[in-house]
């Protein structure tokens, strides 16, 4: 299985077309941008409330999902959850991007930033892949700090 993969990356790779039009895909709009986040921290926000994770792990691209199981966001999230940090109030501010939005040479978008509530801000670092024209989740963090720190 592993060299079936390997040589499916590697044909890939060889095909220039393939490559370029990756590195070509423009990164989103500012209001996509922000429908991303806040859908994704909506998710977050109503799976630590509910404790079920099964939406959050549906909204991921099949990388994702093949990595995280159900039971693992649970645990991933279980500091925002027993603390019970609102996450869902994210939709109430545009996001703050630290890095600027950036899709990478393997078609992965980047979104990295927060929300900067008082005295705790909301910060996330969020990876997206295109899977059939759509972006779904395929790295995800969420944590509560000082406003401050970055």
């Amino acid at each position: 299985m592993r060299t079936i993969v390997l040589a499916v990356l590697l044909l890939c790779s060889s095909a220039p077309g393939l490559a370029v039009a990756q590195q070509a895909a423009p990164v989103p709009d500012e209001s996509t941008l922000a429908r991303l986040v806040w859908t994704s921290m909506v998710a977050v926000d109503s799976a630590n409330r509910t404790g079920n994770y099964s939406v959050l792990h549906a909204l991921g691209s099949p990388d994702f999902q093949n990595s995280n199981t159900v039971a693992d966001l649970a645990q991933l999230f279980r500091t925002l959850r027993e603390n019970r940090v609102d996450v869902g109030r994210a939709i109430l501010l545009e996001p703050e991007y630290h890095i600027a939005p950036a899709i990478d040479q393997d078609g992965v978008l980047r979104l990295r930033g927060g929300f900067e509530f008082r005295p705790q801000a909301i910060r996330f670092d969020i990876l997206f892949q295109n899977i059939a024209g759509g972006w779904r989740i395929f790295a995800i963090s969420v944590a509560e700090m000082q406003t401050s720190q970055r």
